[in-house]
């Protein structure tokens, strides 16, 4: 069986089928830099992407019962903002960050009186300049729990204001924390608001025409 890559920058038809054919080829994946987990396969002359590639896209997928949905409106409805979406350890890129989170789970603080979580994530700069997040229009790391709630952390700052040189990142664990006394609900997903134009000053350019990340913390990748 044959080898090769290919790679993906933008999406292309997607034909389905029940693949009775072997498959004669494979190709390995790479997606604006990054390395799909899974491959691509030829059946019968046409080349068939993995959904792991197209969810790198940003694209979002919905199967319900023999159909499968690319594009649909995301959970949270028609005005959730448009977001490059993924799961707990999916790598995100928007043409200048890289966002992966890697973990979730329980905090406390005060003797338990204020519970929250922490959620330990890596940012990588993916640009060929000295960047920061402030200065890119990065406007915030929100948290969202299962009931709606919506928290912010207090060490954002800690990612807004690291000026990272090309190709550097960051790794660490940002709290959360619920009121005192309110017991805090599961996490559902993690929003970083980014506004493109909010880069200029900067001198670099997202990739993605929605450059904002959404991270599912019920699912992992």
């Amino acid at each position: 069986m044959n080898r090769r890559t290919i790679r993906v920058g933008m999406l292309g038809t997607l034909a389905l089928t029940s693949f009775a054919l072997a498959a004669t080829t494979t190709y390995n994946v790479v997606v604006n830099g990054q390395g799909a987990a899974d491959q691509a396969i030829v059946v019968g002359g046409k080349t068939y992407v993995p959904l792991s590639a197209v969810k790198l896209l940003g694209v979002n997928t919905t199967l319900t019962g023999n159909t499968l949905t690319l594009g649909s409106t995301p959970a949270g409805g028609a005005n959730q903002r448009a977001s490059l979406e993924g799961c707990l350890g999916t790598p995100l890129f928007n043409g200048v960050w890289r966002l992966s989170v890697k973990s979730v789970r329980p905090i406390s603080r005060y003797n338990g009186q204020q519970q929250g979580y922490g959620l330990t994530l890596t940012w990588k700069n993916g640009t060929v300049k000295t960047i920061d997040a402030l200065n890119t229009g990065v406007k915030a790391f929100t948290l969202v729990l299962a009931d709606g709630t919506v928290l912010d952390s207090e060490n954002v700052q800690d990612v807004q204001f690291k000026h990272l040189p090309q190709a550097a990142g960051t790794t660490l664990e940002l709290p959360y924390y619920a009121p005192s006394g309110v017991r805090a609900a599961a996490p559902s997903k993690l929003l970083v608001e980014i506004q493109a134009a909010g880069a200029a000053p900067s001198g670099v350019a997202y990739t993605s025409p929605t450059p904002s990340f959404r991270v599912r913390l019920d699912c992992q990748n």
